[in-house]
């Protein structure tokens, strides 16, 4: 009869044996093939959740910052351009500078390529004067100047007509829009009135540049230069100032705290809360992902040496109770290496059926654990063919390790003893 024949008769006769073997070697391959799969799935489902996450925010966070950008503009001007000779203790009481500069700065500033730390440069000429019985002040505001080497943007600061004037709310107090007042003798429309400030800005006059100048007889003059800080820390100021030196050496710069701060702590609270969830949800997944590694690496060897013993002792238990009849076999001159190839071809054959269906049961249950208890989509756990070959290779040489020691142990028995004690 050949070794073949003899292992499936084996089989048959003792299916039992064979039925606990397959069972304990299976349950070793499940747990060694849904580890790896749950874990790798799990990384790849984690790594497109972050990468859409990221992705999502990043779009919210341009659609947030030009909101953001747009509210912040209606705080107005942060940087202040002054005469270098201009006394700040005077011009914070004031609210102006009592020193002119040239009207071409402006133009200067706007044409110098070296200044990129700095948008939307506006002329303006401020005085304090007497108006209906009562100091106000008087601003005239030139049109932006565009800078001809940076991308055209929506124009900063008040756009007066010539022969027309903004009122404070506290001055249009008891006038609409189109009445008719006199400025320093000379005659205005009142184009719009503002509402209420609760600043100085609600006993302000707004009117053109160059009607600011007629009325203050300083023709092409201006006091002071209002220009948007481009990067709104206050740490760029030592920047701006650099190059503001190299454009105009003949000015100072001071910066609106209050505004500048506002702004930048406005653009930079999306980032920071998309920054702060991206980072919690990147641990939690981290930690997820490290749990369910500590959980294979302890928990699968263990399995598979407690399987490897429970096989060992099967066989073991098997070889005793076959004594007499491995005796027989080896008395009618049936060679030892005949009856080894019995054991161990039985438990290469177990080997082999517990790699097959315990690769498809660990895979079957990591799908089932990652949908259920992960969240995880079920696309994201692939039949690994290195996996599969590590079962179908890792399976048999376990269970004929298992199975060598006690098949060898009674093959070493004399026949003639074994026969006798029976």
């Amino acid at each position: 009869m050949s070794i073949i024949k003899l292992i499936f008769g084996e089989i048959w006769f003792r299916k039992t044996h064979f039925a606990l073997n397959l069972f304990a070697a299976s349950f070793a391959v499940t747990l060694f093939v849904a580890g790896p799969t749950l874990i790798n799935g799990y990384s790849r489902a984690s790594s497109d959740r972050l990468t859409t996450m990221k992705e999502k925010f990043e779009e919210e966070s341009k659609l947030y910052k030009d909101e953001t950008r747009k509210i912040m503009l209606k705080l107005g001007f942060n940087l202040l351009i002054l005469h270098k000779d201009t006394n700040m203790d005077d011009f914070w009481a004031e609210d102006y500078s009592a020193i002119d500069m040239p009207q071409d700065y402006v133009d200067r500033l706007a044409n110098a390529k070296t200044l990129t730390l700095a948008t939307h440069i506006v002329a303006t000429l401020q005085s304090k004067i007497e108006w209906n019985d009562r100091k106000v002040l008087l601003k005239g505001f030139q049109k932006e100047t565009p800078q001809p080497h940076k991308k055209k943007k929506k124009p900063m600061g008040h756009i007066v007509k010539p022969g027309h004037a903004y009122l404070g709310y506290r001055l249009g107090i008891g006038k609409k829009v189109g009445d008719k007042i006199q400025i320093l003798g000379k005659e205005f429309t009142i184009s719009q009135i503002f509402s209420e400030k609760g600043s100085k800005e609600d006993i302000t006059i707004a009117v053109d540049l160059k009607d600011a100048q007629n009325l203050l007889n300083k023709e092409g003059k201006i006091n002071q230069i209002l220009a948007l800080g481009c990067k709104c820390e206050g740490s760029l100021l030592p920047q701006v100032r650099k190059q503001l030196a190299e454009v105009l050496p003949e000015t100072k710069i001071t910066e609106q705290n209050s505004k500048a701060i506002a702004r930048a702590e406005q653009r930079q609270l999306v980032d920071q809360q998309n920054e702060k969830i991206l980072s919690e949800t990147k641990d939690a997944h981290q930690e997820v992902e490290g749990t369910l590694r500590t959980l294979d690496a302890v928990t699968t060897p263990i399995v598979v040496i407690a399987s490897a013993i429970w096989m060992a002792l099967l066989a073991l238990s098997n070889v005793r109770e076959r004594r007499s009849e491995i005796g027989i076999l080896r008395a009618v001159g049936l060679r030892s290496a005949k009856i080894l190839s019995l054991f161990l071809g039985k438990a290469t054959i177990i080997g082999l059926a517990s790699g097959c269906i315990g690769f498809g049961l660990g895979y079957l249950i990591a799908i089932l654990f990652g949908v259920n208890a992960l969240e995880v989509a079920s696309n994201y756990f692939n039949l690994s063919p290195q996996i599969f070959f590590y079962a179908l290779i890792g399976a048999p040489l376990i269970s004929i390790m298992a199975s060598y020691l006690p098949a060898l142990t009674a093959l070493n028995q004399d026949p003639a003893i074994v026969l006798r004690e029976e």
